[in-house]
């Protein structure tokens, strides 16, 4: 008989989203019996429907909702789910309530640090006793959680894959379009500036840099026209040529012109920039941080920095800059890395097996 989950995400178009559509596609695909429950107007309620998955679309809107719990426990109870996996904290806080007496195992994802034993709302979501498995998304995300928890066995990690064929069509926007000429060194950096994002390491290592480098800096993101962030690039000698485009809706075109992309941050969990870029076949130059240094292998798939330290920031773009091979070479092995460690196929394997394992 075949294993019941129910699967309980925040599912929309959205590009974060896609490892989970692939996800329900993928267990689907191979004789798992997967239903889910996505929010109402969800173009996947259709999508998923024409390929035989029931939908319930009816995602929680707040974090603990009693019409939220009520429908849950009813679908555990109607329908016999083996599992139940959950997604997000609305998710998380709802589903588990419901599984209370249930003899239902409740798998819960995260992928981020900043969970706490002391923060008494982690026990309404992952810390809640009810919840039997936390699958996190990298190395990094699995021994913080493990820290928190008494049964450490219930902590276990999958990485969320990214298929590279999601980029195929993307094509690069002219250098012309962003007033770049053609000879320039781009170098990119996505991020919605916070402290943690790291970015004014970056426009502080441009101070380090031999100006009669050809490097122009792409900054996008929410918050790059900051005060702060006007004047650190007001006072480095590169001021003329850091490009701070804010929001766009063209991120991968972007990315895809860039011959460099920088991740700066403090600390950082599995980072989908990082993994859009590696699939775009850009080099990248990270911190030593979190999920940075499992995407990124130093000096095999790009270049891994100390956090915090512009001056080693300086170097490592440097060095990438003035050697077009080594670009060349960091960019196919990061892009066989996401093939062959960050996949898709390994994501959705990785997680069967794990069902496999629960109702054994």
């Amino acid at each position: 008989m075949a294993t019941r989950v129910l699967i309980i995400s925040g599912i929309t178009e959205s590009a974060p989203y896609k490892p989970d559509i692939e996800l329900v596609k993928g267990l689907h695909s191979k004789g798992i019996w997967v239903d889910v429950i996505i929010p109402e107007g969800s173009p996947y309620v259709k999508i998923f429907g024409d390929l035989g998955i029931r939908v319930i679309p009816s995602h929680p809107v707040r974090k603990f909702s009693l019409e939220s719990v009520s429908l849950i426990r009813n679908e555990i109870t109607q329908q016999h789910y083996d599992i139940i996996h959950l997604f997000n904290t609305k998710a998380i806080v709802n589903g588990a309530l419901a599984a209370v007496g249930k003899p239902v195992k409740v798998v819960a994802y995260r992928g981020a640090a900043g969970l706490h034993w002391y923060d008494p709302t982690a026990w309404w979501s992952h810390l809640n006793p009810r919840i039997d498995y936390l699958v996190c998304n990298s190395n990094y995300v699995l021994q913080h959680v493990k820290r928190q928890l008494f049964n450490k066995s219930k902590a276990v990690m999958i990485h969320k894959g990214m298929d590279p064929g999601w980029f195929s069509n993307t094509r690069p926007v002219s250098r012309e379009s962003l007033g770049i000429p053609d000879h320039a060194i781009i170098v990119g950096c996505v991020a919605n500036v916070r402290k943690v994002k790291g970015v004014p390491n970056l426009l502080k290592a441009t101070y380090q840099m031999d100006p009669k480098l050809p490097l122009h800096i792409v900054l996008i993101g929410q918050g790059m026209e900051s005060d702060g962030i006007r004047r650190l690039i007001d006072a480095s000698m590169f001021k003329d040529r850091i490009h701070n485009l804010g929001y766009r809706k063209d991120v991968y075109e972007v990315i895809a012109a860039c011959d460099i992309y920088v991740q700066p941050s403090l600390s950082e969990s599995l980072s989908r920039s990082v993994m859009e870029a590696m699939c775009l076949k850009v080099p990248c130059v990270v911190s030593d941080v979190g999920g940075l240094a499992e995407l990124v292998s130093h000096e095999k798939s790009g270049l891994t920095v100390k956090k915090g330290d512009p001056a080693a920031l300086a170097d490592a773009i440097t060095r990438l800059a003035e050697n077009r091979q080594l670009r060349q070479s960091y960019a196919a092995e990061g892009f066989n890395r996401m093939q062959r460690i960050f996949s898709v196929e390994n994501m959705i394997a990785n997680t069967k097996r794990l069902y496999e394992d629960i109702v054994r």
